[in-house]
């Protein structure tokens, strides 16, 4: 019987694995190539058999000129009671939000297992600080997340959340006791917790009394993405366009524009009665040209792509002072540039939560500002300039230490599973 215990850092954006081995932390290769992390991606053809996950996903999913369905950010539904599942054609034709995450989950578990040479059932994966404020859907998502590794194959199941196997992963470093706020920067949440840290510590088997408070806000990287689209590329798709209904003139409906910011939501809007909508409009439209683009956006799956344009937007403006979302498929041609002062201004209503979330984490926590040895920072949307500012301007550039982005989490949730204090949830 194998004594590995993986842990699984299932993200909104990308997975990884690890365990534990000689004390150490070790990454598993389960990516395309052997790299550390896929993308948390699974794509099914229109037609046929079968599914493919990660970078296969995306690659399968272009190479069939994006006809299937691509499910990316699924475990941002995990809170969503009304989110049952989706139907997803070929095979399955239908699968619950609990298969669907199942299904990446086995994937990633084979990779490993693989890597391994042993089936290995046990596993510690990791949860936000925070899935919903409300605590009956919080507590739903947990389940749902703990049935779909019960679905992917593993029989014993912890859960941990997110920024405390952050700490544990950044613990093993430490030569003395100090107390760490530690600040997980994801696709989906942004999650902290304060915790006492140090080399006497790493060996009790209970944490629970050097956590000094945990606190998260969903808001991640998506939510950047999202302020692109709907600040600056949304008039493309007919924002500002008004239809004639007799003899009035109406605006282009405000929730249609919504779900267009969020690219895994535009694939739900082929459904007969938008189709329907989408036809009418364009014979009513006073820009029907833009109508015209709504509709390849959706007929032709290029959400996707389009988001892809942004995220590489984004990427650059951490990088550069400015930068231009360039997108041309189709009927659909965009060239947008943005300033980073321009992208820190659409964004701000993201910053202004995460400050809400640290300031009243440091309250409820009873702990001062100064008396903060270190900050630990890791996650993807860590990146973002704003969003480092966010802890410099309390915390001082001196007190910030910075993990690897994408793999801090798994490390940690394997460490902290071989010291038995991955139970803490």
């Amino acid at each position: 019987m194998s004594t590995t215990v993986y842990g699984l850092d299932f993200g909104t954006t990308n997975t990884a694995v690890a365990i534990t081995r000689n004390g150490s932390a070790e990454v598993l290769p389960i990516g395309a190539g052997g790299t550390a992390t896929i993308p948390s991606l699974a794509f099914f053809p229109e037609y046929g058999r079968g599914y493919q996950i990660g970078q296969n996903a995306i690659d399968g999913y272009l190479g069939s000129e994006m006809n299937g369905r691509l499910l990316q950010s699924v475990k941002s539904f995990l809170p969503d009671p009304g989110f049952k599942g989706t139907a997803v054609g070929g095979q399955l034709g239908y699968a619950s939000i609990e298969k669907l995450i199942g299904i990446l989950i086995k994937f990633v578990k084979q990779q490993a297992d693989a890597h391994m040479g042993e089936e290995v059932t046990d596993v510690i994966i990791g949860r936000p600080a925070l899935f919903s404020d409300d605590p009956e859907r919080d507590a739903l998502a947990e389940k749902r997340l703990v049935d779909a590794a019960r679905y992917a194959g593993f029989e014993h199941i912890q859960v941990q959340k997110e920024p405390i196997a952050a700490a544990f992963e950044y613990e093993r470093s430490l030569d003395r006791e100090e107390i760490a706020f530690i600040a997980d920067f994801g696709g989906g949440t942004s999650d902290f917790t304060i915790m006492r840290l140090g080399p006497e510590h790493v060996t009790r088997p209970d944490r629970a009394d050097d956590i000094l408070g945990v606190d998260g806000v969903y808001v991640g990287g998506n939510n950047f993405d999202s302020s692109i689209m709907w600040r600056r590329l949304i008039r493309y798709f007919g924002s500002e366009s008004e239809s004639k209904d007799w003899d009035r003139w109406l605006p282009m409906p405000r929730h249609l524009m919504q779900d267009l910011c969020r690219w895994q939501r535009i694939t739900f809007l082929k459904d007969r009665k938008t189709r329907e909508y989408m036809k009418k409009l364009l014979k009513t439209s006073n820009d029907p040209e833009s109508i015209k683009r709504l509709i390849a956006l959706i007929e032709e799956n290029l959400g996707f792509s389009v988001f892809q344009a942004i995220e590489k937007a984004k990427h650059d403006l951490s990088q550069h002072e400015t930068t231009s979302v360039i997108f041309n498929e189709s009927v659909i041609e965009i060239e947008e540039r943005i300033s980073r002062q321009e992208f820190e201004e659409m964004s701000c209503e993201h910053i202004q939560k995460i400050e809400i979330c640290i300031d009243e984490l440091l309250t409820t926590s009873q702990i001062a500002l100064e008396q903060v040895d270190t900050v630990f920072v890791t996650g993807g949307t860590s990146y973002i300039p704003a969003v480092r500012r966010v802890l410099s301007d309390r915390f001082g550039d001196g007190k910030i230490r910075t993990g690897d982005a994408f793999i801090s989490v798994a490390a940690g949730l394997a460490l902290g599973g071989s010291t038995g204090a991955g139970s803490l949830a």
